[in-house]
């Protein structure tokens, strides 16, 4: 008994809370954007849940978490060891102080020592790690004051030297503004110096809602770059083994994140006394017109217009529709109209296409008004118009009326021959109801006639049904035949008196 409290008091000093939570990275200055990484481990102790890291959202964008479990002999003592790699991207340029952090343990709750770390402005263009060469991330507008509800091209290009891989863009939103992206992100290559570069770009357009200064917040790009790993190998021990990346090809990825810088937008007001509000860089209408087609009283034709558009989205051209349909000589139809973007480099190109089918309400000559839209070129500065001149039409008669038209009819004619038109034009839903009801009834009525018939039928029919029926006749007959009545076929013969 004693000798195993000796051996147990020999052993205490290694169960006491020995167990520690260390913090550290990489390095201790950057350029704002660029990631570095931040190394958490608790030794001596098993963990009991991850770290909280809420605090450092404040200050990072944390681009990655990994975990690994050690656990190794020394002196027949074994020593567990739990690390954590965060990928950290600073938001914020000057000293920037990375807090305390907590974990939970099989020894109790852990805390590491705060670090300081310096954040310079602007990206350094280049990975943490040293085997990366020229990353780098930009972001270009393509206007710094635009009006509002005028749509700017915000574009993100990723260059880079090396292969690239698993890239993903943080979303972003604008307060007061619309982003839209803009298709996928394009990928292409271009030479400098002799060296074949990748690009990698991203698009979208922003639209602001409000006048006054206006905030596109930094966005944060992170993935891989695809590298070598030394001939000479390295240690399994080395901080930057990678098991699964040795098996494919001795490759292997190193984490980058870069963001790009806030960009401040003055928003211009919109002119006062324009409705609607159009600010555009150029926009002009087009009339499509068919001069073959003939243009007669009651039949339709068409007509088309085309509004082209420079700096402004196709949803936001005008719709054409209320300038005509008002003409009281003409009935006038439109069709669903076809919108198209076009944005190639910091231009955006837009066209809406209107279609009409319209029909002449009488003959003669017949003016079409003219097409005005007024907008705001944003290039110069100043209000313009954009018209289509009114168009004049020689209608002809309706076919049936094309030999009483020589002279221009009087006006009893013309209320003489409206009259029918009218007249017929009212009636044809009744006409065409009436039929049906008088044919319905007629065959009601054959049907009733032609039930009322077989009923008359069977009821003059049933006395001879019952004459031939008598199962007296037959024995009467026969005794009429082979021999005299006597008196009892006398009495025998009276039910068989026809009463009718």
């Amino acid at each position: 008994m004693v000798k195993r409290l000796i051996f147990l008091c020999f052993l205490f000093p290694f169960f006491l809370f020995s167990g520690e939570f260390i913090a550290n990275v990489n390095r201790n200055q950057m350029g704002i954007g660029e990631s570095f990484t931040l190394t958490l481990t608790l030794k001596g102790a098993y963990t009991t849940g991850a770290p909280s890291v809420d605090a450092l959202r404040t200050s990072f964008v944390i681009h990655s978490q990994q975990q690994s479990f050690n656990t190794v002999m020394v002196n027949g003592q074994f020593t567990a060891s739990t690390t954590w790699k965060l990928t950290l991207i600073p938001q914020k340029e000057g000293e920037m102080l990375i807090p305390s952090l907590s974990v939970d343990s099989s020894e109790g709750v852990f805390s590491t020592q705060p670090i300081t770390i310096s954040v310079v402005k602007g990206n350094t263009s280049k990975s943490t790690s040293s085997d990366s060469q020229d990353l780098t991330l930009t972001a270009d507008i393509s206007t710094i004051q635009p009006y509002k509800n005028e749509p700017i091209i915000y574009t993100i290009r990723l260059t880079s030297k090396r292969n690239l891989a698993n890239l993903q863009m943080q979303k972003f939103n604008v307060e007061d503004a619309i982003v839209e992206p803009n298709g996928e992100p394009k990928m292409h290559e271009k030479t400098v110096n002799g060296m074949n570069i990748g690009v990698v770009e991203f698009s979208y357009l922003i639209t602001p809602l409000k006048a006054g200064p206006l905030k596109i917040p930094s966005t944060v790009i992170q993935g891989g770059i695809v590298a070598k790993r030394n001939a000479r190998g390295g240690s399994y021990f080395d901080d930057d083994f990678d098991l699964f990346s040795m098996m494919s090809g001795f490759n292997r990825l190193e984490p980058f994140a870069l963001s790009t810088e806030e960009i401040t937008l003055d928003v211009q007001p919109a002119i006062a006394g324009m409705n609607p509000w159009i600010p555009a860089k150029s926009l002009k209408i087009e009339e499509i017109w068919n001069e073959s087609q003939s243009l007669q009283a009651g039949e339709p034709f068409t007509r088309s217009f085309k509004i082209v558009a420079d700096g402004i989205k196709a949803n936001q051209l005008p719709n054409l529709n209320e300038l005509q349909t008002s003409h009281p000589s003409f009935k006038i139809y439109a069709d669903k109209p076809e919108l198209s973007n076009d944005i190639k480099g910091d231009r955006l190109k837009s066209y809406r296409q209107e279609q009409y089918t319209i029909i002449p309400q009488q003959a003669g000559t017949l003016t079409l008004p003219e097409i005005s839209v007024a907008w705001w070129d944003v290039t110069k500065k100043e209000k313009a118009i954009a018209r289509i001149p009114a168009r004049t039409l020689q209608v002809l008669p309706a076919p049936d009326n094309k030999l009483k038209s020589v002279e221009p009819p009087t006006t009893e004619d013309s209320v003489a021959n409206s009259a029918p038109q009218i007249a017929v034009t009212q009636r044809d839903p009744l006409f065409y109801a009436l039929i049906v009801g008088l044919s319905l009834f007629l065959f009601a009525a054959i049907g009733w006639g032609i039930a009322l018939q077989r009923k008359i039928s069977r009821l003059t029919e049933k006395p001879a049904e019952s004459k031939t029926t008598n199962p007296l006749e037959k024995p009467l007959q026969q005794t009429e035949v082979k021999k005299k009545p006597t008196a009892t076929d006398k009495k025998e013969k009276l039910p068989d008196l026809n009463p009718t």
